[in-house]
């Protein structure tokens, strides 16, 4: 189970506090305020193109290293594990999206 703390500090949201707020409110603006939140496939769609691109990157680094120009093994290796592990964790969130739509395909009305 993943603690609490992990969460918020994955989110970005750990830090709630009660700081005093310097400056006119009128100029503070939320970043997220005003904002049309994202459709589920819109997050898809990004986060499918991001491991296209990590994919491709891997690639020509690859091909980089086999050609002979000058790249390090270690930033080709770096480059082929970044891409696979967005593509675990793709096919991760796809096979969970599956379990659960075909839950409620089973689900009595």
């Amino acid at each position: 189970m993943v603690a609490i703390s992990q969460v918020q500090n994955f989110t970005g949201i750990s830090e709630i506090s009660s700081r005093r707020v310097e400056g006119n409110p009128q100029t503070l603006i939320n970043p997220l305020e005003g904002t049309k939140p994202k459709q589920f496939s819109e997050l898809v769609q990004e986060f499918a193109a991001d491991v296209n691109n990590l994919q491709f990157k891997a690639g020509a680094a690859v091909d980089m290293m086999v050609s002979g120009e000058a790249i390090d093994v270690h930033q080709v290796m770096v480059a082929v594990e970044q891409a696979g592990v967005a593509l675990d964790l793709m096919l991760e969130i796809r096979n969970k999206t599956l379990e659960g739509y075909q839950e409620l395909i089973r689900m009595q009305v």
